[in-house]
């Protein structure tokens, strides 16, 4: 299993906490860092991060 297989996961895991604590807070979004990626020099950050705000939301595919 690669690195960013191992990182996405742990997200699963994350999802339905980060959904309380964002609608008992009254939070327009929540977010946790999944981990961190090496590609040369380069760090790459995987977040998980679910909103309530329309002007957050991505495109769907």
């Amino acid at each position: 299993m690669s690195e960013a297989q191992k990182v996405a996961v742990e997200a699963p895991d994350y999802i339905e906490t980060l959904l309380v604590e964002m609608l008992e807070g009254d939070h327009p979004d929540n977010e946790v860092l999944l981990g961190t990626l090496l590609s040369g020099d380069e760090s790459i950050q995987v977040q998980l991060k679910i909103t309530r705000n329309p002007t957050d939301f991505l495109d769907e595919c």
